[in-house]
Order: structure tokens, then sequence, then C-alpha cells
């Protein structure tokens, strides 16, 4: 006689507890959207981050997302409103795991009874009858809906959930027409230099730069492209040490400034935060691009120049005083005095004497 299939049984995960915890903590209203829930997955370790990740959705893009539509008098408004109105208490999704005093938008509520029937689906294929709800459900439930503020995030930072699926199931998404960025970012391939793919983690947060600990722990989720100044001090040495020089040259920072600046307006959501445009922040990269100079241009006429001669202000002071800067126009007025190497780097690119006084322009 056939024994009886055990009754399917799903446990509310631990990680998913601390989704719950996480998202009403990035909520600014008694309701947690689809947008919070996706927001916590970005700081939950496990495949669901990856995916995420892989496709450019971090913790450091997602926050910056939801700090300019939301807290501010002058937020920028969402395209929808998650169906608020069919808000109910998480209680009654998930249970003595859930809190009767918070809330779950419409579309929260939808992502979470999806996940629930994923895991149930998966308890019945195990002998114990008992399955945990783990991010990676979640995410799934989360990705089965379009008209959501999730859905709408995720357009945002560029990428589609076809293309985060894909991620999760282990494949590559499909390059034919579903809007996805390539590998590791949402944004078009065609828009981003291979050479600054390092610069694009470092911004996303998919990377640290090289820092003692408590000083890593300090700048976690920063949003490098609101701080241009600090970002290009940073980056300087990243490109140094990427170029195995032992000694900054004002060649340097001429090549952060290009480096953030193109890797900043591959990603608006970043380079925006906080503005209505990006104002003064990338005003010296917008200068040398409109110089006609681009950084995988002007490494490549690094490496064959003549020598550039020394620069007549320590490299060091030059950044220090830009840290303080809102923006890189002072910067790059200072690179293109007389006399620095990367005036003369500049020279060398268009065609003149290196080893001429000049402005640079």
């Amino acid at each position: 006689m056939a024994q009886p299939q055990p009754q399917a049984q799903v446990d509310i995960g631990w990680k998913v507890i601390g989704i719950l915890g996480a998202a009403w903590g990035a909520t600014d209203t008694n309701a947690i959207g689809s947008e919070h829930l996706l927001a916590a997955i970005t700081d939950t370790k496990g495949p669901a981050r990856e995916a995420l990740a892989a496709e450019g959705v971090t913790r450091t893009g997602v926050l910056a997302i939801l700090r300019d539509r939301q807290g501010r008098p002058d937020a920028v408004p969402w395209a929808g409103d998650d169906d608020v109105a069919h808000s109910v208490s998480s209680r009654s999704v998930l249970g003595d795991d859930g809190d009767e005093r918070r809330l779950l938008t419409g579309n929260a509520r939808w992502a979470f009874e999806a996940a629930l029937h994923l895991a149930e689906t998966e308890a019945r294929g195990e002998k114990t009858g008992i399955a945990r709800l783990r991010p990676e459900h979640l995410l799934r439930g989360l990705l089965q809906e379009e008209e959501t503020r999730c859905a709408e995030l995720l357009a945002i930072c560029g990428t589609t959930a076809a293309a985060v699926l894909a991620r999760l199931d282990g494949e590559e998404p499909s390059a034919g027409g579903d809007g996805a960025g390539s590998p590791g970012t949402g944004v078009p391939e065609s828009l981003l230099d291979p050479l600054l793919h390092r610069t694009r983690d470092l911004l996303l947060g998919n990377r640290h730069y090289p820092m003692a600990f408590w000083k890593r722990w300090l700048v976690s989720g920063v949003n490098w492209a609101t701080r241009p100044g600090f970002w290009v001090f940073w980056e300087t040495h990243e490109q140094a040490r990427g170029l195995g020089h032992r000694r900054l040259g004002t060649e340097h920072i001429l090549l952060a400034v290009l480096a953030t600046h193109e890797v900043a307006m591959a990603h608006p959501h970043l380079a925006r935060e906080g503005l209505s445009g990006t104002g003064a922040r990338f005003r010296g990269g917008e200068r040398l691009a409109a110089m006609g100079l681009d950084y995988a241009g002007v490494r490549r006429a690094l490496a064959s120049a003549p020598d550039l001669g020394a620069d007549p202000t320590p490299v060091e002071q030059i950044l220090t005083a830009a840290r303080a800067d809102d923006g890189t126009g002072p910067l790059v007025e200072t690179l293109l005095q007389d006399g620095t190497r990367a005036g003369r780097l500049i020279r060398h690119i268009r065609g003149a004497d290196p080893r001429q006084p000049t402005t640079a322009e």
C-alpha cells in the first residue's frame, strides 16, 4: 500500500526574515514595497544577490535610486504606486514570522505569495515534505510581475527581469532586444570600454579600493559618483597601480578623471543622485571629452608617449586639494596648466610638441 505523501511545509528561512527587516528599514512609509524587498536582497549573500550584481543591480545603485525617490520634498516620483491600496499585514502572509505592524504593498504581497508557492512545490519533492523559503524564491516572485516598482528599479539600472532570471538560472542573458546589459552591468556593451570594467565594478560596489579595513567599512555602499573629487583621489592610485607605475604623475589623474567621467555617464542613476542633472560634478570630464579625449585613447597614447618630464606640483598635493571640490572642473584646470605631465601628454595626442609650454587647449 502506497504511503501517503507528507503535507508540504515551508519554513521561513532566517535570511528571508532578515530581508523583511532590512526592507522595513529602507521604507519611508508604513508599507514595504517590492522595491524595498529588492534592495534588501542586494545586501543578502547568496545566489540571488549574485544574479542581481551580474546585471549591475547592487546595493550601492539601488539605495541611490531609493534615496532619490523617497524622504525628500523634491523626490523623483515613481511611475507606479506598487498597488499600495491593497496593502496587507505581513503576518497575514507569513504567519507568526510576519509582523502585524509591517504592511506589504499589493505587489510585495504577491511576490511573497509567489515565493511561498515555489517553496511549497520544492517541498513536495523532498522526502521530508519540508523546504525553506530562501531569497532566491523571493527574487523569482518579485520578477514575475512587470508593473511593479521592482521592475521599474531594474529598468533604471539598465536591465530586465528576464536577464536577472537568466543569471539566477546560471545562464547568459539573451543578446536579442530584451534590454539586457553586458555581463556585470546593466549598461549596453557599446557604451563602456572593457578597460573601464574595473572602475565600473568599483562604482557599483562589486569591488573595493585597497584601503584599511576600517576605512573600507566606512565607505561601504558609498556612491562615489556623488563625490567625484574623492573618487578621483582613489582612482588615480588605482590607475597607476593598474599600469604598474610606482610613481604618481598628473597623467594618472588625467586617466582617473576620464575613467570616472565615462563610467558615471554610463550609470546616470548614480551620477545624478541628489541632483536634477549632473551639475558641476563631472564638468572636468566633460571638458576633456569636448577636446576629443577619451580614456582608452589616452591610455594607448601614454604607452607610446615620449618623456613627459616632471610635474611642477606634487601630485598628492593636487589630489588633496581636489578632494574638497564639488566637481572635477578645477582639477582639470590644474591638469591643463603649463608644465604638467598631463598637459604634455595631451599635446602629444594632438600632434603638438609636448616639450613646448602650453595650456593644452
